[in-house]
């Protein structure tokens, strides 16, 4: 059975293509299940500007006018999808111009339209978030996993502002764990145990005190206040089983890529925040003028049509003419048929989640026989593969979340699942009592 999943899509930085990548992520998922696609980025109206479909109900009449977030779905006019492929497709546009109440959500606007998102009618919802870090982003991101973040190869600042995605969204967790009224604090942790435990994290954040580097640093510190308890056990695996998955936009070469994005992604995890956090590739998206197209025709690539049969480019009638013109003149020699190829496959057409795995295999493989089939098209068309078998292999916890959460019900969640916190606040066997 599919399991209804929320899949937020992030970047630290603006202009690293996430609208793009989250559009047409979106469209390829709604081949298999009804996926809804909402625009959190109500500064810029991102989705709007990417699909040319008329909209009769944004965010605006949601917080304004008073209308379920259902009735604000805006569905692909036949024209965009004249076969009907991608009609489990729908999305929630952001208000037409920027007002300040919209771009700056309060905490109660935020809890409205996170109770709303979850009663949305589909499978998979994809959340665009704006860009940056603040609580219009975190609130709205999973507690275990980053959801979907994607950066470029240059500029370098977009690589280390994904990092700290990754970095906030372990803090608030552990902050929430730590707060005086947050897990600890309700089963029982003393003022100044707490306040420990706060001091290191306060130094394990501030990036200009190097006495504690990292998450797997403050673990230490906490073993030698603690001792090795459950607790300690407990916060280890909060940090080992947090998993991050990333695409990376503007692909322009393996080695370029790698040393000016992947690499340098890897090491700021490591150095700054774990050397036990997960990662994932999910994917890549080729630099491509067909993307920069696509947007600018308010067309997304995945709606577009396959591929023609791979050969040469299409001349333009005038230079056919004239070609035509020399061989019967006999200034050139008329060249010979070449055999007729097959049409490249479009694997985006059809999306069988079942084959989810074997797929991969295969559209790498055409990917990799020829230039000409290395498409932005096949990258969705792989990344979605990718995706779909996460789906239906890893909990519903450890890729996007089956609902959102507001900060007081992640709390109550944490609570409950983390029970084993219980018990360690006191210290275990051999360990040394908190100031």
């Amino acid at each position: 059975m599919t399991v209804r999943r929320v899949l937020p899509v992030a970047s630290g930085k603006g202009g690293v293509g996430k609208s793009t990548f989250a559009t047409n992520f979106a469209l390829a998922l709604s081949r298999v299940a009804p996926t809804v696609l909402v625009d959190l980025d109500p500064g810029t109206s991102s989705i709007r500007n990417t699909i040319d479909a008329p909209v009769e109900r944004d965010l605006y009449h949601f917080f304004r006018r008073g209308e379920p977030l259902s009735r604000c779905l805006t569905t692909l006019p036949h024209r965009l999808d004249p076969h009907g492929l991608f009609k489990g497709f729908a999305f929630v546009a952001a208000p037409r111009h920027a007002m300040e109440e919209f771009t700056n959500l309060d905490e109660a606007h935020r809890a409205h339209l996170i109770s709303a998102i979850n009663a949305l009618p589909a499978t998979y919802v994809v959340l665009d978030l704006r860009a940056g870090l603040d609580a219009n982003v975190l609130d709205f991101m999973p507690h275990s996993n980053s959801g979907i973040l994607v950066f470029t190869p240059n500029p370098p600042s977009a690589t280390l502002a994904a990092a700290d995605i990754v970095k906030a969204l372990l803090f608030r967790k552990l902050r929430l764990v730590f707060a005086p009224d947050g897990v600890l604090g309700r089963s029982g942790a003393t003022g100044p145990q707490l306040a420990t435990i706060n001091a290191l994290l306060d130094r394990v954040e501030d990036t200009y005190d190097e006495s504690i580097t990292n998450l797997d640093a403050f673990l230490v510190d906490l073993a030698h206040a603690f001792g090795d308890t459950p607790l300690l056990r407990t916060l280890a695996e909060i940090v080992d089983s947090f998993t991050v998955y990333f695409v990376l936009n503007l692909f322009d070469g393996v080695k370029e890529s790698f040393e000016g994005a992947v690499a340098p992604f890897l090491t700021c995890l490591q150095r700054d925040i774990s050397a036990h956090i997960k990662t994932y590739n999910l994917g890549w998206v080729v630099a491509s003028p067909d993307v920069h197209r696509a947007n600018c025709e308010r067309i997304p690539l995945v709606l577009q049509a396959g591929r023609e049969a791979a050969g040469e480019p299409e001349r333009d009638p005038i230079t056919a003419q004239l070609d035509e013109l020399e061989i019967s003149l006999g200034l050139a020699p008329r060249a010979k048929a070449k055999p007729a190829q097959a049409p490249l496959k479009d694997f985006l057409l059809s999306v069988d989640p079942h084959r989810a795995l074997a797929e991969q295999l295969e559209i790498l493989t055409a990917m990799h026989r020829s230039t000409a089939a290395m498409h932005a098209r096949d990258n969705f068309a792989y990344i979605v593969r990718r995706a779909l078998h996460l789906l239906s292999t890893a909990a519903p916890d450890q890729f996007g979340q089956r609902r959102l959460l507001t900060p007081q019900e992640l709390v109550e969640t944490l609570l409950a699942t983390d029970r084993s916190l219980t018990p360690a606040v006191g210290g275990g066997a051999g360990a040394a009592p908190l100031p």
